[in-house]
């Protein structure tokens, strides 16, 4: 409590007395029975709060048996304290000139009316505590508020610190790591006159300057196509299978506060059964930390969000209306207010395993020091809607139960997913969090993560999601995500030599493997169609070289072709089929389809990167059938 700071030895005094004796609970919260819960309420939270270790306001406030507002208005009755309900900055100020982040550690304000009486939010005092405290002190230079009233008040005191810090803060401190910057002048240069030159020569000698292009890809294609035999061999003997179960279940009352952070945007009939699944994970609820982040501009979720009858322990952060908009923007703003020591992102319409937050808190406590993050597998509850939606699966399928624990398995960079990526909340403030002007702010963060000296890792769990069912949907979200691997490798690419020195070799080569790999085999697939056709009308497709020189070439060329597509419809197959989504085997062959459309998207997003950086296109939730949609 900043509280502690203002009077001299009173954390002393504080600590004691929270862990002093206690009356029964019977008589302490006897202000409570009759008026808000009956006994058997308060005996049953009595109960809950032994085996969780928190106090009994705590379940009852967190589980929705009780208001906030009722509990600290009742409670400020009993101890003969002023309650306060609407908290505006014409009402209160920080105390003592205390900034956004002691003030929200504090949970104390003071009164601008006076100079001498405080705003206190006592969320983690038994009232007898409490009272004690109180006593010790003068009880008329205190008023009681409720908790939420406090952070919104302060919330509102620091709006614009916030949104500053929300936008600035990386960029401000690390621009080289901030996609804000243009890309570096050599990047500028080098791309540019490249691109003059492979057009000049194209149209000087067009086939020998082929010739020489794919040559120049058969060769860096060979550790992507590398990773999926790798990744396919694995999985073929069940040894890719992320690691870190949860080998004993750890007692409630040693389960630390987890903080759930849930951007939201147009998605209001996503609401109800967001909030049910999130409220259901297998954690007490009062150490449930659930924060739901909602545009300003965004005036229908909002209100649905409002009408909602929420429990204690889900709170609504609204996000003020600045530029960029996009979700890491949001991310930034609510950081400061996340009260756990772990947290996840989850979007509107993911449907996490039960265990999920166990399962990353037991990796945590399993892993070494500087595992920061980790991720858990992503998967499409709606694969029955259609083909595009099938063909979503399988790619999911693929990569998060074959590439990426793949990866985890080399020790090399993990491409964090979009949600359900868990962190230490300490070491994602130490690394600025978010970058609001990248795109795909997750594998930005994953590379940045790495780059600072933590590691990432998977974990088995999975969260369902919804994938696009409409073309147009689904162009948009892939075109988002490519623009924003492009913005991720011209970030980190802008000193070469600082990236190799920080990854190391092998990381280095298994960055632009990862990220530029993706970008690079999403641009060139059609144009093998459009040489294999070029060579089918010449009657040269399957023809071997005439000269020695040319066999090496051949070789490797043919060792791509084959290899590539075998190994990445294999990853496909085996995912899936370790999934049981036997269902889908007939859309493996299909495969490369598929593949074509994300080269359009990847084409879209090269053209948006030059006309519209920054732009966020929102991908519509909430349009899968409603039986296609299996329970996870």
């Amino acid at each position: 409590m900043l509280l502690v700071a203002e009077r001299s030895g009173l954390k002393l005094r504080l600590a004691r007395l929270s862990a002093s004796p206690n009356a029964l609970p019977e008589q302490e919260y006897r202000f409570l029975v009759g008026r808000f819960i009956d006994s058997a309420t308060l005996a049953r939270a009595t109960a809950i709060a032994a085996q969780w270790g928190v106090h009994p306001h705590e379940v009852m406030i967190a589980n929705g048996w009780l208001g906030a507002e009722d509990y600290y208005r009742a409670l400020a009755e009993a101890c003969g304290t002023p309650f306060k309900t609407e908290l505006t900055p014409r009402d209160v100020t920080p105390a003592a000139g205390a900034g956004p982040r002691r003030s929200l550690a504090s949970g104390l304000l003071k009164e601008r009316a006076s100079s001498r009486r405080f705003v206190l939010a006592p969320d983690r005092l038994r009232p007898n505590a409490l009272r004690e405290m109180l006593a010790r002190l003068k009880p008329h230079d205190f008023s009681l508020a409720s908790p939420q009233s406090v952070r919104g008040a302060i919330c509102r005191q620091f709006a614009e610190t916030f949104a500053r810090g929300a936008v600035e803060g990386l960029a401000t401190r690390h621009p080289d790591r901030s996609a804000r910057e243009r890309p570096a002048l050599w990047q500028r240069l080098g791309l540019t006159l490249g691109t003059l030159a492979l057009l000049s020569a194209v149209a000087l000698a067009p086939v020998d300057t082929i010739w020489l292009v794919t040559l120049a890809l058969v060769v860096l294609f060979v550790p992507v196509i590398g990773l999926r035999v790798v990744a396919a061999y694995w999985l073929m003997r069940g040894a890719v299978r992320a690691q870190g179960a949860v080998s004993s279940r750890v007692p409630d009352a040693e389960l630390p506060i987890y903080t759930l952070l849930v951007p939201l945007y147009r998605e209001a009939h996503m609401l109800p059964q967001l909030v049910h699944d999130l409220t259901h994970l297998d954690w007490p609820a009062a150490k449930l930390d659930i924060k739901l982040i909602l545009e300003a501009v965004d005036a229908d979720t909002i209100a649905a969000a409002r009408a909602l009858n929420l429990p204690g322990n889900v709170e609504i952060v609204v996000v003020p209306e600045l530029q960029p908009r996009t979700k890491p923007k949001a991310l930034n703003y609510a950081l400061p207010f996340a009260r756990g020591e772990y947290l996840v992102i989850y979007d509107a319409e993911d449907r996490p395993d039960r265990d999920q937050l166990r399962r990353a808190l037991a990796a945590f406590r399993q892993g070494l020091p500087n595992l920061a993050c980790v991720q858990a597998a992503l998967n499409i509850d709606n694969a029955s809607d259609n083909w595009l939606t099938r063909q979503f699966t399988l790619e999911y399928s693929a990569l998060f139960d074959g590439l990426l624990p793949a990866l985890d398995r080399l020790s090399q960079p993990i491409p964090h997913g979009g949600t359900s990526n868990h962190f230490r909340v300490a070491a994602l403030k130490w690394l600025m969090a978010w970058d609001p002007f990248n795109v795909t702010e997750d594998a930005d963060l994953g590379m940045r993560l790495v780059r600072s000296g933590y590691r990432c890792a998977m974990i088995p769990s999975t969260t369902y999601e919804e994938a696009p069912r409409h073309l147009i949907s689904w162009l948009r979200q892939r075109t988002r995500w490519l623009k924003g691997y492009v913005q991720t490798w011209l970030v980190h690419m802008r000193s070469p030599r600082e990236l190799w020195r920080e990854l190391g070799p092998l990381g280095f080569f298994g960055f632009q493997t990862v990220v530029g790999g993706t970008i690079l085999s999403a641009l060139v697939h059609p144009w093998f169609y459009v040489l294999a056709g070029f060579d089918l009308a010449q009657g040269s497709l399957l023809a071997r070289p005439e000269a020695l020189l040319g066999w090496p070439f051949w070789l490797l060329a043919w060792f791509d072709l084959v290899t590539g597509y075998v190994a990445s419809m294999a990853v496909g197959f085996l995912s899936a089929r370790g999934r049981g989504y036997r269902h889908l085997m007939k859309d493996v062959p299909l495969m490369p389809l598929y593949w074509l459309l994300i080269s359009a998207a990847a084409y879209r997003a090269l053209w948006q990167f030059m006309t519209a950086r920054f732009e966020w296109e929102k991908t519509e939730h909430g349009e899968a059938a409603l039986r296609a949609r299996r329970a996870p």
